[in-house]
């Protein structure tokens, strides 16, 4: 083959290459689009609230909320490299997302490692991690948001929380009231001891007994 045939060849390929990942872009773009649309955001709030018919109190409001955000600007674009961004891409396991339906307590938690053992025992257990927890809780079907007092303690995803000066840990709690606090979902503090800057928060409850996270439940049925 001739230098210039296989620039030529060389030339064509580049140009398949380019119109597949022109293609390949769009796809994900449109897939991204599709996500967060009112209509597939609608189907899981029903969904939610027929595998657990305890969701179906709080329904009226998320669809409220869901209904004022249906003229929000979507952004369907990605990263500056085109892809998907890690930290967006699900984890079946962390987002509780089963087929079945689930009656008992589910929760979501900022948790120890061994405060995670101890609730598992008890209720369905969503733990989330500083890089994702958001996400997570704005998607997770849970009936509550547990924050453990000792989530600080060194070693854990969640290490120095409550600390003076980890503005990062402080602003991912904040940012995980807020979402609790638009779905309706109780606060609680886990656990005897929290340091001053977890106990000086606003909580609807403060358990040390794993047997009355339900009672937080029961004014809401």
């Amino acid at each position: 083959m001739s230098d210039e045939k296989a620039y030529q060849q060389l030339g064509r390929l580049k140009s398949t290459l380019r119109e597949r990942e022109a293609r390949l872009d769009e796809v994900e773009k449109r897939l991204a689009a599709l996500e967060t649309s009112t209509a597939v955001q609608f189907g899981r709030l029903v969904a939610g609230a027929a595998r657990n018919p305890r969701r179906g109190k709080r329904l009226p409001k998320e669809l409220y909320r869901l209904w004022r955000k249906r003229n929000a600007p979507v952004s369907a674009g990605g990263s500056s490299g085109g892809g998907v961004q890690p930290d967006r891409v699900e984890r079946p396991e962390n987002r509780l997302l089963v087929a079945g339906p689930c009656e008992g307590l589910i929760i979501a938690g900022v948790l120890a490692p061994h405060t995670v053992a101890l609730l598992a025992e008890h209720a369905k257990v969503v733990p989330l991690y500083p890089h994702d927890a958001a996400i997570v809780l704005d998607r997770a079907d849970v009936d509550m948001l547990v924050v453990d007092a000792s989530a600080g303690e060194p070693g854990g995803p969640w290490a120095y929380l409550g600390v003076p000066g980890m503005h990062d840990r402080d602003l991912a709690l904040h940012e995980l009231r807020q979402i609790a606090a638009a779905r309706s979902l109780p606060l609680v503090l886990w656990g005897g001891t929290p340091p001053a800057t977890l106990a000086s928060l606003p909580w609807d409850a403060t358990i040390t007994a794993p047997g009355r996270l339900a009672e937080v439940l029961e004014p809401a049925r």
